[in-house]
């Protein structure tokens, strides 16, 4: 069984050589279970959690989620069924920071990516944080 597209444009795009394949075939393909693990700290560049992997109950579902995301990678790419009434939502994955990547005729894909996550705001540089044309000419 072959990877989807959207994961290999992805990875070929990007540049990605270490990937932890959850529920998908790969060179070293991983279980739900075993990333759910404590024990399981192994850091990647992306993280592609497959539909089977995610068709859990919600709890276990958002923890493989926030793992991979917060723990494992600067990357998740989720895949989901494109009809699918109990398991996530459009809102949903926006609300987790994930943005629509692809869509096949089966399939959603969703990527989060640390690096475009948030975009800096305007505010947040040097130029309004101090004003050092009034260093040591007033004490506050």
């Amino acid at each position: 069984m072959a990877l989807p597209a959207p994961l290999t444009v992805l990875m070929e795009s990007e540049g990605l050589h270490s990937v932890h394949y959850v529920g998908f075939p790969g060179p070293n393909p991983l279980t739900a279970e075993q990333v759910l693990e404590d024990a399981f700290q192994q850091r990647a560049d992306l993280v592609a959690i497959s539909a089977s992997s995610l068709m859990q109950n919600p709890t276990d579902r958002n923890r493989l989620i926030a793992k991979s995301r917060d723990q494992l990678a600067q990357r998740v790419l989720l895949e989901l069924p494109l009809e699918d009434e109990a398991g996530m939502t459009d809102s949903e994955c926006l609300a987790l920071g994930f943005v629509r990547l692809a869509q096949t005729d089966r399939q959603r894909y969703y990527l989060f990516d640390l690096k475009t996550y948030k975009p800096v705001p305007d505010w947040l540089n040097p130029k309004f944080w101090a004003n050092p044309q009034n260093w040591d000419k007033y004490r506050w």
